[in-house]
């Protein structure tokens, strides 16, 4: 019989690309990957690997076998939540991911309303960008992640949720005055020095394709991957910054927050494994995150 524990190493091979970052994503050493490889290709009676140096690609044999490991693992799921349903207390862990705007603003209140509501529920948190939440959802790691559409990523097999649209506002120093007032071109900034998010982030390729769309590569002064660090910059005049509107309505800093036209946004979406939509502890983490998004601005 096919080892699972091996199955899912080979799943994570496929999902990561190189033997180093499935072993990374699986806190195991490089070496226990392959040597946990070698044995599983022993039990299939089949090569699954083709290497080229130090590379390694799956062969067509071991795609068919990563396919299959995937409806076995939602299979073993699927079991799991059957039994779950005879319980009728939401207790036990579940396991969260989210980008870091959506974990800073709206999901510490939802995560102490469950604890209010559940207080045999525990739910454990992961700041993750949305391409590493779904790699992590699909290697059965977590059991929900909140990701936006800024850049799609696969989620055949999942259940998606639409919990809000996020407007993407300007944010300029509050002693700037050299704006006309309502909603700004972007274009309007081609001489201006700019704040990003870290530098080959989501975000920070999202808002320069904005830029570049409207005909200049922006200057930028500045990469932060905190927000209060970001907004003193830009209260400090260093410069401009596209942010999340959700998330600069929850700050305190002195800037000034333009719409933009035509107006970027983005979906931020709650997904989870198809095979998990019976879970009453998902469904109960599902409606919290629902109810406190859709009163996200009431402070």
């Amino acid at each position: 019989m096919l080892d699972l524990r091996r199955l899912q190493i080979l799943s994570a091979l496929d999902a990561t690309g190189t033997m180093t970052a499935a072993a990374e994503a699986l806190f195991m050493t490089t070496s226990a990957v392959s040597q946990q490889l070698t044995l599983l290709e022993k039990e299939a009676g089949v090569p699954l690997l083709a290497r080229s140096g130090r590379r390694v690609r799956l062969t067509e044999a071991g795609l068919v076998l990563v396919r299959h490991a995937q409806q076995i693992s939602a299979a073993a799921e699927a079991a799991e939540t059957s039994m779950k349903r005879f319980r009728t207390d939401v207790a036990g862990v579940v396991a969260l991911s989210a980008f870091p705007s959506f974990a800073s603003t709206i999901l510490p209140q939802a995560l102490r309303a469950l604890s209010a509501s559940f207080p045999e529920l525990r739910v454990t948190v992961s700041d993750l960008e949305p391409f590493q939440s779904v790699a992590e959802l699909r290697a059965g790691r977590i059991d929900l992640a909140v990701i936006d559409d800024l850049h799609p990523v696969p989620t055949e097999g999942m259940v998606r949720i639409e919990l809000y649209e996020d407007e993407l506002v300007l944010c300029l120093p509050a002693s700037s005055r050299s704006l006309p007032p309502g909603p700004v071109r972007i274009g309007t900034l081609k001489n201006a020095n700019w704040v990003m998010d870290v530098r080959q982030s989501v975000f920070e390729i999202f808002v320069r394709k904005m830029c570049l769309a409207e005909g200049f590569e922006p200057k930028v002064v500045a990469n932060c991957s905190n927000l209060a660090v970001t907004l003193a910059m830009v209260e400090a005049g260093v410069g401009v910054a596209v942010l999340s509107g959700t998330q600069v309505t929850r700050h305190s800093f002195d800037i000034e927050t333009r719409s933009m036209t035509p107006t970027p946004s983005r979906r931020v979406l709650l997904t989870y494994r198809a095979s998990s939509q019976d879970s009453p502890l998902v469904a109960a983490v599902a409606a919290e995150l629902k109810e406190k998004s859709l009163h996200r601005n009431a402070k």
